[in-house]
């Protein structure tokens, strides 16, 4: 007779049998697994967290070697962009030089998990840096490499100074080696004539005539005519309308004929529709924080019979498999992610909001006011976004719009987080809203310098109340760095990277 001791026993062999199996099907075949994540993750990362794949590549029960090597891929292919446009301080091609084995017991450069370890929350400062602030140490405190030797300025200087604001950046330095701050040395503060001139030939742009409006929807196709007359005077005066871009060429993508059309016509199109035409501005979008689910290179769910298959399982029974996918499911990211997920301080009557196109783009009114500002501070509520409004960047922008000032004059959001760029053909406006953040002197060239003097911009950014408050005042802080270049090199003659 079997005792109730026994029965207990065997009771909870089978529940923990149970409860390991269903963990290690979830972790090796298929089903959600953010229960099983080690530590929450840092940045963007939380918005692909559930697709493990997309950073751990490496095989079941790999080795330690194999481990570290593999996940280093996916961070060098997501980030390669951003690493070749900073002209990058420290490549990895630079630590896998044999001349540099005996640095890799320090910090082994050819790794960016040496420097940044993910799901580790508790050690995770700015940049996702999960070293303490002093790793310089490791490699420019001896021998020729002793930068407080080479350099008199940097002898009473700690290593935890290095990456101060305004200093030095480990990947991006393009607005802060020698060479360039001594040529920009001596700048005033602001320039004479303040004005963005990629800005300002986007914003050059006529208002529309009504009558003209009027004249160019009478010749509009039946088919193709708006649904709301509100809609088509909206579209008429879009710069869609300019491009001859009917509401078919959105609504009905790809069909011709006015039976087509009348076949194909959806009232909401989806936003892969945007991307076909703006292909610079969905590439941008999807390497920033609010296009990252859009990323190429975010895995894909497993299937049973691939996991099955890389535990080493060649044929696995299809009946088998069936079951597997029938049960254990992993779980795809959203298309898009919404606002409520943010990790920064957001609105709460913007929860609702995902982040597609259309929250910052009207779907037929052209309001490039509202896209440059008015969307951002519906969201954020940061110090730095509720302090826009009535700061120096506002009122110019204000004057703009009123006419006192040129175009380009005034400064919104987009103007410094998603600045434009002119190629031969277009201009293309950047939306990746973080690629001036990740340091913000990456802001310095593109945005800063047209408008404001070097040493101003360095100290600008090094000012944590100042920017809180939206440069609304003048730093005050000093960046010595200028002031040390000056007093080592010479002036250079101007150069293409200058």
């Amino acid at each position: 007779m079997m005792t109730r001791n026994r029965f207990l026993w065997i009771l909870w062999a089978l529940a923990t049998v149970l409860i390991a199996g269903s963990a290690l099907a979830r972790l090796y075949i298929a089903g959600d697994r953010t229960v099983l994540l080690p530590g929450q993750t840092a940045g963007a990362h939380h918005q692909l967290e559930i697709a493990c794949e997309t950073c751990h590549t490496s095989a079941p029960f790999a080795s330690a070697a194999k481990l570290r090597k593999d996940i280093n891929k996916p961070c060098v292919t997501c980030h390669k962009e951003d690493l070749k446009a900073g002209d990058d301080s420290h490549p990895l091609k630079k630590f896998t030089n044999p001349r540099m084995a005996a640095y890799w017991e320090k910090i082994d450069g050819r790794f960016c998990i040496s420097c940044h370890t993910e799901h580790q929350p508790e050690t995770t400062l700015p940049m996702m840096l999960t070293l303490q602030g002093d790793y310089c140490i490791a490699c420019h405190s001896e021998g020729e490499q002793d930068i407080r030797k080479d350099r008199e300025s940097h002898a009473e200087l700690t290593f935890d100074t290095c990456a101060g604001s305004g200093c030095h950046n480990y990947h991006d330095n393009r607005a802060l080696y020698e060479d360039f701050l001594v040529k920009h040395a001596g700048q005033p503060w602001l320039a004479e004539t303040p004005v963005h001139p990629v800005e300002a030939l986007a914003r050059t742009r006529p208002a529309p005539d009504p009558a003209a409006i009027e004249a160019y929807l009478a010749g509009v196709s039946t088919a193709d005519a708006a649904r709301s007359e509100t809609a088509a005077h909206d579209w008429a005066a879009s710069a869609h309308a300019g491009a001859d871009v009917g509401c078919a060429g959105c609504h009905a993508a790809g069909a011709e004929t006015d039976a087509q059309i009348a076949a194909a016509w959806t009232d909401t199109p989806a936003e892969t529709v945007c991307a076909t035409c703006h292909k610079g501005e969905a590439k941008t979008f999807a390497l920033g924080r609010h296009g990252t689910r859009r990323h190429p290179e975010i895995a894909e769910p497993r299937s049973a019979k691939s996991a099955l298959k890389k535990l080493g399982w060649k044929k696995p029974p299809e009946a088998l498999v069936s079951a597997l996918d029938a049960y254990l499911t992993d779980p795809a990211p959203p298309a898009a992610m919404s606002v409520a997920e943010g990790r920064v301080p957001l609105k709460p009557e913007a929860h609702g909001e995902t982040l597609t196109c259309s929250p910052c783009h009207a779907p037929h009114r052209q309001d490039l006011g509202f896209a440059a500002v008015g969307a951002c501070v519906s969201c954020h509520d940061d110090d730095h976004s509720r302090a826009y409004e009535g700061s120096p960047h506002h009122l110019l922008w204000q004057a703009e719009l009123a006419g006192d000032l040129p175009p380009g004059s005034g400064v919104t959001c987009a103007t410094c987080h998603m600045p434009k760029t002119k190629s031969a053909k277009a201009i293309t406006t950047n939306h990746n809203q973080n690629d001036t953040l990740r340091p913000n002197e990456k802001m310095i060239r593109p945005v800063c310098a047209e408008c404001h003097g070097l040493g101003f911009a360095i100290d600008a950014l090094a000012d944590p109340a100042l920017i809180a408050n939206n440069f609304s005042g003048q730093p005050d802080r000093h960046v010595e760095s200028i002031d040390w270049a000056v007093n080592r090199v010479e002036p250079p003659e101007q150069g293409t990277n200058q």
